[in-house]
């Protein structure tokens, strides 16, 4: 990762004439020392781990093509040159304020690695089977509404499908709703379960499955979303039990982003579902890879337009205002930054540097990034901890390591209502008065 996949891909490559791409070799080789650490040590950082798969592939490896070759993905032409340098020092300073967020809550944290496991909190049995009877009829009205042969054709018909019975954000209210307290449900369930035989339970959690598999089935949903479910249930049933397992994962994770996550969005646009032959420098220049030319674009929109002073991030936060009440409410940033650059593809990425770049510059940047580090260190000592007791993470520590990469990639207001039903989910599958402590991420 640090050495050796970067120089195949410069030696692969023709020597631009602009030295930007320097700054992609610092990533992958910043990225690729943590990634290497977290492998050699064997501790179950799955937060941590997420930010750097998404860091080393999509703001390393992906820019390292892309500005060698001098090639910029489809959706986002005419990217400025001249910016790539500024844009390459946001992602640098946004890494080391991470990583700055990351040592110092280390220090001040100093048996965060080795003090005691916090006190557990069971799933509550009554909790968690109200939770999965809302989970089965929100479930059923959604297939209901949408169509269960539409859930399986396309995700073009699927988007259409929603957007003619729901408007923003009641669309994306819905779809969260229908998603997300399905997979919450099943993890609760399969622990109350895990703790007591209970043939209620047993039958309410295949219900639950079976649902989940419908209405996050990877045919017609982000691969992103359906592969944060995989991965929460394949955490359940113990991916991240063993360190060995732990650095299986790690080390799986970067050769399937480059290589197969490409190659699962077969069924976007057509149900044949035809695999894509693309090799691994072709697919870092997908659309898939757009991160670092939305990043040069968030840097030309700033020198131009200025910050937006907070004003997206209001727009995240207050998400779930309709447009009626809110006339001017911020659309997303990925969608402002295709109306500011006049693409006409809209369904674009906004990475959290851009994010946090476009609301208030350097400062929020470096705050925000070094606030998620702080955030990460104290979940991930958390996780550990109780994976040395048990065999899986609580319900959230299941689902949000996972998630962490859609809202990395952004947009943050996109992200948002699936996030929050998650949360809310969580923690209320726990007793009252009780913090969701055996669910870590909170």
């Amino acid at each position: 990762m640090i050495a050796i996949v970067p120089a195949l891909l410069v030696r692969a490559t023709p020597t631009p004439r602009e030295p930007a791409w320097i700054g992609a070799l610092i990533v992958t080789t910043i990225a690729g020392l943590r990634y290497a650490r977290l492998i050699e040590t064997g501790r179950r950082r799955p937060v941590e781990m997420s930010f750097w798969i998404f860091t080393y592939v999509f703001l390393g490896l992906a820019p390292l093509v892309q500005l060698r070759s001098e090639q910029v993905p489809d959706t986002t032409k005419g990217a400025d040159p001249t910016l790539n340098g500024p844009a390459m020092l946001v992602v640098v300073v946004g890494i080391a304020a991470f990583l700055c967020g990351l040592t110092l809550y280390g220090l001040v944290r100093r048996d965060g690695a080795g003090g005691s496991a916090p006190t557990s909190r069971e799933v509550d049995r009554r909790r968690a089977l109200l939770l999965g009877v809302a989970a089965l009829m929100s479930a059923a009205y959604y297939v209901a509404a949408v169509g269960p042969s539409t859930l399986f054709s396309t995700r073009d018909n699927l988007g259409q499908a929603i957007a003619a019975h729901w408007q923003e954000p009641i669309a994306a209210v819905v779809a969260a709703g229908a998603q997300m307290p399905a997979l919450v449900a099943f993890i609760a369930l399969a622990k109350v379960y895990q703790r007591r035989r209970d043939r209620v339970v047993l039958a309410l959690l295949i219900l639950d499955g079976a649902a989940l598999a419908v209405v996050l089935n990877p045919i017609a949903n982000a691969r992103y979303t359906s592969g944060t479910a995989a991965l929460a249930v394949a955490a359940l049933f113990g991916l991240l039990s063993t360190p060995t397992r732990f650095r299986l994962v790690a080390v799986s994770a970067v050769a399937a982003l480059v290589v197969v996550f490409p190659m699962l969005d077969v069924f976007r646009y057509s149900a044949s579902g035809e695999l894509k032959s693309a090799g691994p420098l072709d697919s870092l220049v997908s659309p898939d890879y757009d991160s670092f030319a939305q990043i040069n674009n968030t840097v030309l929109y700033v020198n131009r337009e200025g910050s937006t002073n907070g004003r997206q991030a209001a727009g995240v936060v207050l998400f779930w205002v309709p447009r009626k009440l809110w006339q001017d409410k911020p659309t997303d940033t990925g969608i402002l930054l295709a109306d500011f650059r006049g693409y006409k593809f809209k369904n674009l990425s906004a990475p959290l540097w851009c994010e946090l770049y476009i609301n208030g510059t350097w400062p929020a940047l470096i705050l925000g990034m070094g606030a998620l580090g702080a955030l990460a260190r104290r979940e991930d000592d958390r996780i550990d901890a109780t994976l040395r007791r048990t065999r899986s993470p609580g319900v959230l520590a299941c689902i949000l390591p996972f998630y962490l990469i859609i809202l990395l990639r952004g947009s943050l207001l996109q992200a948002m209502s699936s996030l929050l039903v998650i949360v809310v989910c969580g923690m209320f599958v726990f007793h009252r008065g009780e913090g969701p402590a055996d669910a870590q991420v909170s």
